[in-house]
């Protein structure tokens, strides 16, 4: 209904201006003659009629006000038309023309409103529709006018300019939109003046930055157009840029990516889904030999053995389900038909609806790899082997055996015995009826140490010798003669490796590895894995042979305490006897019975004692105290000393010295104690009643004192080793000689610390042994004079304070003290012994080392401090290194004693004048 009322309302308004005019007219007949213009005022509504409802409503108000002119003021009454009244017909006609002229017109300026209106709104939209396709585009967008000042921006132009448009409106565009050169920092010409001055579409610069309001930067691309219409005038311009990051990435990533294919170490090649080879970089004309000319084009089977064609099926059928394929272990195929062992790693290449459309594979050789992998696995097995041995001899052989048939067809191993000489080579080879030739002529015709042979200049320079391809010529230089060729044409040797057999830098043998004609010729490359398997034969030489010695020391150890407990357990076993025999009602007997308990202990004195020596000289511990002494003196202390030995035993002791004086510079403790070492020696190893020879002479700048027995001498075997650590020719169960195996070495090492020497000489077993002791001349020996004693005053009693934890030490030396006329005073602990000091001021103090509380050291300390400075203070202990008597010294000492100590020496130093 509505529509219908805006459909007719032109009309409506046609008939009412119709009235309208109508009314007019005969509003008119009262100053005018009737009839006289009857269309004049109907005009007007014509005219209204098409101006406001356009060409059918003017049709309409054009038929009414015809009828109505007609029928109401045209004379006669009633219409023209039907009367026949020419004048009305004419005046009719004219009307009509007119009228239609006014339709006309109206219609067509109505049309032409109408056209203006649409074309307005057209407008309208269409610039809406532009605003906001520009505002709504991912790329920033700025507009300018003529003189390049800004007029629109978009919100993405706003934000990566850092302006906002209502900011940036009428700002020239180089305020806003301001870039440089990527790489030079130059300032871009802005392409808004180039444009304006140009006419013409304008593309950025490459590497061009856009340097935003805050100071960010981003890599930016695009282009800047005029604004022109149809004539060519330019109403302003339009640029358009985006963000270039993401692309430059990209092309950065595709750049390095084309690089890293195109000189990879690895062969990328990719093909479509039938095989055919699409792409084929440098390395895989490198492992395959096929130029990229060559493959490209080709099916891959080109590079695919025939016993591994069915792989290409599983592999294509793989990669139409889009599966990628890791580490494939296969053989390949080279140009010119050797075969390579690769690794390929093979991914689907998926086109943009991710539909698998070929491959791409990377091809790794791993020949080396699995070469190595294998000279591992070779290496650890050989090692486990070697390690396994515990017998040169048997090491030896184990290390040639295990090169074959990996790393060698034949291999020989020579090396040093124990005693330093050259050892039969060991030797295996991979064919069994070869074996015992090359035995055979290796125990025929050894090595000359003199040839130019590689096995002999290894060992000669300690370097590695290698021949990658045996000449004849070299084999003649080798084949000495028609039989020794023979044999080495057999053996076929082709290439050769030695290399020296090193333990800390010590040669110690040579393994030679040679392969046949039948098998491929060393090269530079194998050289490490022979230097390797080398260094692991030399160490299980050296392993065996340590063990040996470890095997060896073991068994010296367990015979050393085996004789150590034989050794205390005599001497501890006759003062036991004599104790038990001392307490028995025999008066009679008891100085015998103490004059064996007192033999017994200087017995087991004199052990601890050498024990103590071994340790102190093999730790390089003992200090020399030289002094001017003549040789003679010496011999006469050791003889005394060593007088109850011969005693108990029957021996005599014949003494030849020299007419002239052997000065010496030494140790004179130290050097009687060569000598009664060696005289001990010899009473130990000579029958009772023999007699023991001591000469002394000068030879050649040198005292050359020797000792002589007639007992039961020295093997062949032993002489070598006689001066070693535990070292004894009587292994047997008597034990009759005793002895600890240590004398001899102490002997060897004090002479050695006085600028001496030392030898052994025998004739065999029971034939007696004769030991030398050079020692250098030094100036005459200079008299020692003595200061007088009064050997008739009597000692004065003295009062002593004993302090010993050992409740059994501390009586018995109170004991002992007391029967020489002294008061003595008892403590077992240091803060007893500091409190007794105070209440009895004794005169002289005998004190442990190892005290419970307070030990002796910090309570010498404590009593100097305190101001006692004239009391006697004597250490009393186990402890008798060097470093143990310096630290008695410091804490403030007068004496250190070593237990067990001898009551002349404790006597002779309580008597002793005080200085």
């Amino acid at each position: 209904m509505p529509s219908l009322v805006r459909s007719l309302k032109p009309h409506l308004i046609a008939i009412a201006a119709v009235a309208v005019a109508a009314a007019a007219r005969y509003l008119l007949n009262r100053v005018l003659p009737p009839g006289a213009v009857p269309f004049i005022t109907f005009f007007p509504a014509v005219v209204l009629a098409s101006w406001y409802g356009g060409l059918w409503p003017g049709v309409t108000a054009a038929v009414a006000a015809y009828l109505t002119a007609d029928w109401c003021f045209v004379p006669p009454d009633g219409l023209a038309i039907v009367n026949g009244n020419d004048q009305a017909l004419i005046e009719l006609a004219m009307f009509s023309f007119m009228a239609a002229l006014i339709v006309a017109l109206a219609h067509h300026l109505h049309q032409a409103n109408a056209r203006a209106r649409s074309a307005a709104a057209d407008a309208d939209h269409r610039g809406e529709m532009l605003r906001i396709t520009l505002a709504s585009i991912g790329d920033g967008v700025i507009a300018t006018d003529p003189e390049g000042c800004v007029t629109f921006m978009n919100a993405v132009a706003e934000a990566q300019t850092g302006w906002t448009s209502a900011e940036a409106g009428g700002k020239p565009i180089a305020d806003v939109f301001h870039i440089v050169n990527e790489q030079t920092r130059q300032i871009v010409e802005n392409p808004c003046e180039l444009v304006l001055r140009t006419g013409k579409v304008v593309g950025l610069a490459n590497h061009t930055i856009l340097i935003a309001r805050d100071g960010t930067e981003r890599p930016i691309e695009d282009s800047a157009a005029p604004i022109m219409d149809a004539t060519g005038r330019i109403y302003g311009m339009i640029l358009v840029f985006t963000d270039a990051t993401y692309q430059r990435k990209t092309q950065s990533a595709l750049q390095q990516l084309a690089a890293i294919v195109e000189h990879s170490d690895d062969a990328v090649i990719s093909k479509n889904l039938q095989g055919i080879i699409t792409s084929w970089n440098d390395a895989a004309q490198r492992l395959y030999g096929f130029t990229a000319e060559e493959a490209v084009g080709r099916h891959i089977s080109l590079i695919v053995p025939d016993h591994h064609r069915d792989e290409l099926a599983v592999i294509m059928e793989r990669l139409s389900r889009g599966e990628r394929i890791d580490h494939w272990d296969t053989t390949r195929m080279r140009k010119d038909g050797s075969l390579v062992d690769v690794s390929l790693r093979i991914s689907p290449i998926k086109n943009p609806y991710g539909e698998v459309v070929g491959a791409s594979k990377v091809a790794r050789d791993v020949s080396q790899r699995k070469r190595t992998e294998e000279a591992l696995q070779f290496l650890a097995d050989t090692s486990a082997s070697l390690a396994a041995l515990i017998d040169r001899g048997s090491a030896l052989q184990q290390a040639a055996a295990s090169m074959i048939p990996f790393f060698a067809d034949w291999c020989v191993v020579y090396a040093l015995r124990p005693d330093g000489s050259i050892g039969n080579p060991a030797s295996a080879h991979r064919d069994p009826a070869k074996q015992q030739l090359l035995r055979d002529f290796l125990a025929e015709y050894p090595v000359d140490w003199d040839s130019p042979s590689v096995t002999v200049q290894a060992w000669r320079t300690g370097k590695t010798q290698f021949i990658p391809q045996l000449t004849d010529e070299q084999l003649r230089k080798l084949g000495r003669n028609d039989r020794l060729m023979k044999s080495l044409w057999t053996l076929k040797p082709q290439s050769v490796i030695s290399v020296p057999l090193k333990i800390r830098e010590r040669t110690i043998g040579v393994i030679s590895f040679v392969q046949s004609e039948s098998t491929r010729p060393y090269v530079e490359a194998d050289i490490p894995l022979a230097e390797d398997l080398a260094r692991r034969v030399a160490t299980a030489l050296d392993n065996a042979q340590l063990l040996s010695s470890i095997r060896e020391s073991e068994r010296q150890k367990d015979e050393f305490l085996a004789m150590l407990a034989h050794e205390l357990r005599n001497p501890l076993a006759a003062i036991r006897y004599a104790a038990d025999a001392a307490s028995l009602p025999a008066p009679e007997s008891n100085g015998e019975m103490l004059d064996v308990i007192n033999r017994q202990a200087n017995n087991l004195t004199r052990i601890i004692d050498s024990l103590l020596d071994i340790s102190r000289i093999s730790q390089e511990k003992i200090q020399l105290r030289r002094e001017q002494i003549d040789a003679a003196t010496i011999i006469e202390r050791a003889a005394m000393a060593i007088q109850p030995i011969l005693e108990e035993r029957g021996d005599r002791l014949r003494v030849e010295l020299a007419d002239e004086p052997l000065p010496l510079f030494v140790d004179a403790t130290r050097a009687e104690q060569i000598i009664a070492n060696l005289l001990t020696n010899a009473a130990k190893y000579s029958p009772e009643g023999s007699e023991v020879t001591l000469q002394a002479f000068a030879r050649e700048g040198e005292a050359v004192i020797q000792v002589i027995d007639h007992g039961i001498g020295i093997s062949a075997e032993m002489l070598p080793r006689v001066f070693d650590l535990f070292a004894q020719a009587d292994r047997t169960l008597d034990r009759s000689q005793g002895g600890l195996g240590i004398g001899l070495t102490v002997v060897r090492k004090l002479a050695e610390m006085h600028g001496g020497a030392v030898s052994a000489h025998s004739d065999g077993e029971g034939q007696g042994s004769t030991f030398t002791v050079r020692l250098p001349l030094s100036e005459a020996a200079k008299p020692m004079s003595f200061a007088p004693v009064d050997a008739t005053a009597p000692p004065a009693a003295l009062n002593v304070l004993v302090v010993d934890d050992n409740r059994d030490t501390a009586q018995a030396e109170a004991m002992l003290l007391k029967m020489h006329g002294h008061k003595v005073t008892v403590a077992h602990d240091g803060r007893s012994a500091l409190e007794l000091f105070e209440s009895i001021q004794p005169d002289a103090v005998l004190l442990d080392i190892g005290l419970p509380v307070i030990n002796g050291y910090d309570v010498a300390a404590k009593l100097r401090e305190r101001g006692y400075k004239s009391q006697l203070l004597i250490a009393v202990s186990g402890y008798g290194q060097t470093e143990d008597r310096e630290r008695s010294l410091r804490a403030g000492f007068d004496h250190h004693l070593v237990k067990p100590v001898d009551v002349r020496d404790l006597l002779a130093l309580l008597h002793a004048p005080r200085v």
